[in-house]
């Protein structure tokens, strides 16, 4: 558990195989439970049948459209992990509150390694790969482990809080570092809306200083980002981009590839919206509207939609559309009504389960998050493990230290 966010950054094939034992071990917890078990987990599966419902739609819409198609009924695991949630969710309820916390600790180590390592790399200019990884998700995982470790300062005891504070400041300084040095301008989206999760967990504060402190700490972004030639050329590049996309004088940029792959998903829906083009078929379809001059022939170098969203409606259609904004909208609906729980345990995990369904929302829409095996490996065993605290019934509400809102703010 605690290992698995760092694993995930640098060996995702170990991560892989830690997410599987992980599995193979709630299968033995249930069997050895046996009657007591089952019914302990049938009674997860009536009560919160939703969040099992939403996670499972994705890999249960694959399975239909396969089976209207004709085709043969095929579910890969890199899918069939969201329906898993039922079983791991459950598996990781039975470690109880207290074990489940020490993800915290995985998460601070995974964003302080991240930052480190690219910061290697990037010596040399903005790397493609860190590791075996796209930078892109690399650089968004990354920032959302940061922001999730500062979060969870609001499980800190009053015990050498200061040296736990400490590391967890250090680990979100890391994961907005590793986002700026990786230019990775879709994760920059994300930043204030993670940033207010982290203030939604600071006590002694209303909304109004919440939002006076957001704002500085965004105005203060943009002055240094204004500042520093990196960001100010990723977003001049990118209004250039859009320019002469939109007068036609340069269709084979970062955001030309982007706009042509959305432009080609929105074809493939309109084409097929019940079932898409299936996700064998995405390739072919684009050399197909390539060969037609509706995208141009550089735009066929693309495996997927640069955007969950459009991807999934591409390759399933409109079922696959509402499949996975239930992945992301349903967990986030559970967190929202738990993260004014009286219980700190309980309110601190639920505002990280939110900001993992959102964050992964927004870097899904310039990136095609689940289309990844770790990405998606991450935010079944993230939504688990928060959905797991918060239902927990193990102990009673323990008293936490309050963040200091002026060091979480530093």
């Amino acid at each position: 558990m605690i290992s698995f966010p760092l694993l995930l950054l640098t060996y995702p094939s170990a991560a892989n195989t830690g997410f599987t034992l992980l599995l193979m071990w709630c299968l033995i917890a249930l069997a050895l439970q046996r009657r007591a078990g089952l019914a302990s987990w049938g009674a997860m599966l009536r009560t919160y049948w939703p969040m099992v419902a939403a996670m499972a739609s994705l890999p249960a819409t694959l399975l239909l459209r396969n089976v209207f198609s004709g085709e043969a009924p095929d579910v890969p695991y890199l899918y069939l992990r969201f329906a898993l949630f039922a079983l791991l969710a459950w598996g990781l309820g039975q470690l109880g509150r207290r074990a489940l916390q020490g993800m915290q600790w995985g998460l601070v180590a995974g964003a302080i390694v991240s930052a480190v390592w690219i910061h290697t790399l990037a010596e040399y200019g903005r790397p493609n790969h860190v590791g075996v990884s796209n930078v892109i998700p690399f650089a968004n995982l990354s920032l959302l482990m940061g922001m999730l470790a500062l979060i969870s300062v609001g499980w800190d005891r009053r015990r050498h809080h200061h040296l736990a504070v400490g590391a967890k400041l250090l680990a979100g300084a890391a994961g907005l570092y590793t986002s700026y040095i990786s230019a990775t301008r879709g994760g920059w989206i994300a930043i204030p809306v993670l940033l207010l999760f982290v203030l939604m967990v600071m006590r002694g504060l209303n909304w109004r200083s919440r939002a006076a402190l957001l704002a500085a700490l965004v105005g203060s972004m943009a002055v240094a980002g204004y500042c520093s030639s990196i960001v100010r050329t990723r977003v001049t590049e990118a209004f250039s981009n859009i320019a002469a996309f939109s007068s036609h004088t340069a269709l084979d940029t970062s955001e030309g590839w982007r706009l042509q792959l959305w432009k080609a998903s929105l074809n493939m829906l309109q084409s097929h919206p019940l079932t898409g083009v299936g996700p064998e078929g995405f390739s072919p379809a684009l050399h197909s509207l390539a060969a037609s001059g509706v995208i141009t022939p550089a735009t066929t170098q693309f495996a997927h939609s640069h955007n969950d969203i459009l991807y999934f409606g591409a390759t399933m259609g409109l079922p696959g559309m509402l499949a996975v904004l239930a992945v992301y909208l349903v967990p986030a609906v559970f967190f929202v009504r738990h993260v004014r729980s009286r219980d700190a345990v309980v309110r601190v995990a639920a505002t990280m389960g939110l900001a993992t369904s959102v964050g992964f929302l927004l870097f899904g829409l310039t990136e095609a998050m689940f289309f990844i095996a770790m990405t998606n490996a991450f935010y079944t065993l993230m939504i688990s493990t928060c959905f797991a605290i918060v239902v927990a019934r193990d102990h009673q509400p323990e008293p936490l230290a309050r963040p200091d809102a002026q060091a979480v703010a530093a």
